[in-house]
């Protein structure tokens, strides 16, 4: 059975009372695709980073722990989830190291050939045309830079019975290949996990040096 579309709507984005529990649960449920993320990203000391749909803030945060000597960024469109971020990292914040910024990914606030890597991760269901998002990702990357995106599939049979089709809209791993690769981006590839009851892939790719 479907999660109610009011549930299935505060892991889009989270808002409210309710808001601040997702977010707790997200943060322990999510942490260890999280984590192979950072593995799979293979972050640098000097590196700058973007995590676009940052949440609860907990990923950028032990990105910081890797990245000793880098800059970090995220941008995200829930309140809720920019208050508990900002609260969790104020000491990286303080330090200059991490900016959080409210925005939407079609439309970012930084520069061309800002960042070394930049990732997401469960965001791509909520992307109407993911081709406006991949395109602002390439734009910000560096030349040489990896950007690596997170995400259950149209292959995970329990992902689609359990969220309603009007909020979650689950890919192929071929389709997001083939719309990194129209693009501009080179070498996507994807990497497969089965973990407990979730079938997750992440999908990197570079942008040409």
């Amino acid at each position: 059975m479907a999660k109610p579309e009011f549930i299935a709507r505060q892991g889009r984005r989270p808002s409210g009372v309710l808001g601040h529990l997702v977010a707790r649960i997200m943060a322990r449920e999510t942490r260890p695709e999280n984590d192979h993320m950072l593995e799979l990203l293979d972050l640098g000391a000097r590196d700058r980073i973007l995590e676009i749909g940052f949440g609860h803030g907990a990923t950028l945060r032990r990105a910081a722990e890797i990245a000793r000597q880098g800059r970090l960024s995220g941008i995200d469109f829930s309140d809720v989830m920019l208050t508990r971020a900002r609260r969790l990292n104020r000491d990286l914040i303080w330090e200059g190291r991490l900016e959080l910024s409210k925005g939407n990914s079609r439309q970012m606030p930084y520069g061309n050939d800002t960042f070394d890597k930049v990732f997401s991760m469960h965001t791509i269901y909520f992307w109407p045309d993911p081709s406006l998002h991949f395109a602002e990702a390439f734009r910000v990357l560096k030349p040489g830079g990896r950007f690596a995106i997170g995400y259950r599939s149209n292959a995970d049979n329990g992902a689609v019975r359990a969220f309603p089709s009007s909020i979650y809209c689950f890919p192929s791993t071929a389709g997001v290949e083939n719309g990194l690769r129209a693009q501009g981006f080179v070498k996507p590839q994807t990497f497969t996990r089965d973990l407990r009851t979730r079938l997750v892939h992440w999908t990197l790719a570079e942008k040409s040096a």
